[in-house]
């Protein structure tokens, strides 16, 4: 998987965002920051919430801009806050 796109999470973005994120009944901690990756043969692409424990949600969307989108509606992330990176993991 390769992280094109991280942003942390500050004072000013909504969190708890507004949707809630949870496994097996669980819901996660609050996230501190997201990534969009990409696995390389896939052509979607993961909108990566991360929480300070290493814990980790995501969700998947057909382009880079759906995730884009998707970090604003629910956190508040603007474009311009995104820094590009290429971190393989």
């Amino acid at each position: 998987m390769i992280a094109i796109k991280r942003v942390a999470l500050k004072e000013h973005h909504r969190r708890p965002g507004r949707t809630n994120h949870s496994f097996n009944g669980k819901e996660f901690g609050p996230f501190t920051s997201l990534e969009i990756s990409q696995y390389p043969d896939d052509a979607g692409y993961y909108l990566m919430h991360i929480c300070e424990d290493g814990g980790c949600a995501d969700t998947w969307h057909e382009s880079i801009d759906d995730a884009l989108h998707q970090a604003e509606w629910e956190f508040g992330v603007r474009p311009g806050e995104w820094s590009e990176t290429d971190e393989q993991f």
